[in-house]
Order: structure tokens, then sequence, then C-alpha cells
């Protein structure tokens, strides 16, 4: 895929770390990132929804679609409305039946990977981590299904936290505590409902076993198919995170 270099240059493939917002996934980053050839970016505020909607639009709009559906067909077999138009410049949507949705999306990554997530020369595995992907629940399932057919070898770890300890922690604790235990029994049916659809890439974590049992973070490496370093994971677990 030379023309998509960028996004196809980690021979590993993708990790992206689905989560809620305080569920420590700054832990999570920082054990991945202890891993070899590992280079896993921070939040970028879920700029891959924005691609996501408008890959979704390109595939699925009908003005978009028609066009594409009819353009091999003789024009007696076309919509009516678009028999005198396909085409042409007149047409109001002229252009839109030359929009390969698949090229489109694989583009919009590529250019996603070379100037957000710029992985070093030795990188083999890329990817980041995002605590609103949830923020959106009708277009949850549509935004990580965009990503996993974009992006090679793509895995999708979900991270939890004890709910009573995520709404004691920073800004969580200045809203409504019903409203807070709404928003993330909502995110995580969300992550339970797309693990139970595709269980041979996507991963749960619990924040409290990750920080008290090794054998959860072996869990992860063997997920990812990478051996753990007892030492690299003693040295993250020791790192006190300011923020």
């Amino acid at each position: 895929m030379p023309t998509y270099r960028h996004l196809f240059a980690p021979r590993d493939g993708y990790v992206f770390v689905v989560t809620y917002g305080r569920s420590g996934s700054t832990l999570t980053q920082s054990l991945l990132n202890a891993i070899p050839g590992y280079a896993i970016r921070g939040e970028n505020a879920n700029l891959t929804h924005l691609f996501a909607k408008a890959i979704h639009l390109v595939r699925e709009h009908e003005m978009f679609r028609w066009r594409r559906e009819d353009l091999g067909k003789p024009r007696a077999e076309r919509r009516p409305y678009l028999q005198p138009i396909l085409g042409k410049p007149w047409d109001p949507w002229a252009g839109a039946e030359k929009v390969n949705p698949d090229e489109f999306s694989l583009a919009l990554m590529d250019l996603f990977v070379r100037q957000m997530l710029r992985p070093p020369k030795d990188c083999r595995v890329c990817g980041f981590k995002e605590i609103r992907f949830h923020e959106d629940p009708s277009f949850f399932r549509h935004h990580l299904d965009i990503m996993r057919a974009a992006f090679p070898k793509t895995r999708f770890l979900f991270q939890r936290r004890n709910h009573e300890a995520v709404a004691r922690s920073s800004w969580w604790a200045k809203q409504p505590r019903e409203q807070v235990f709404s928003q993330l029994r909502l995110a995580e049916r969300l992550f339970a409902d797309y693990i139970a659809e595709h269980p041979d890439c996507t991963m749960m974590l619990d924040y409290e076993r990750l920080v008290s049992d090794p054998e959860h973070i072996r869990a992860m490496h063997d997920f990812l198919g990478e051996p753990m370093d007892p030492a690299a994971v003693k040295a993250v677990l020791a790192r006190s995170l300011k923020h």
C-alpha cells in the first residue's frame, strides 16, 4: 500500500485504548509505551470521530451512494432523477460518483497518522488513547468499525474503573453523582457490546487490577502477543502521575 505508506508503516498494527476520563488510562498508555517498538499517543480530542463521520457520510449519504450505484448502469436502468444528469457538469452533485469511500477512508487515516500520531522510524505498533468515544453513543459502533477497517491489525483495549473512585476524581466531582454514574454505565454498556461483537480484537482492562495484579498486566501483553518485561512494568507502576 505505497499510496498510504504512513498508515501501513507500523508493521505490527495499531492499539487503541477506549475509555472515559479518570479511568487511569494514562497508566495504560505508559505500560504500552514500555513495550519496545510501541508508540501509543495520548488524547486528540476525539479527532477520528470527525474523520469517521465524514467517511460514514461519503459511504452512506444517498447523494453519494446513488451516483456510485448507478454509474455503471445503462442510462435506462438508472434512477429517473439521475438519468439526465449523472456524470454531467450540471449535476448539483457533480463528481460525487467518483468518490471511493474506501480510498477516502484510507487517505484520511493516512493523514491522521502522518500529522497527528507521527510514529518514529522504529515504531512497529502505533495508536492512541481517548476518553471521548462514548460521547456520541449512536455512532460509537460505526466509529470503531471504521477505524478497524482502516487501521491495519487493529486491537482495542477498553478500560473501566470503580465508579465511586471516578466520581470523586477531578472534574467528575463537580457534577451530580447520578449524572456521572449514568455516563459511566452508558460507556461501559457500549464497551461490553462491542467486545461481545468482536472478541478477537478487543479486551477489557480493570484499573484496580492493573495496579494490584501483575497477571492482569501479563494478560494484556498476551492479548497483544508481546512478552512482558517485569522490570519495565515495575518502573511504570512506580512512576507517580501528577496530572
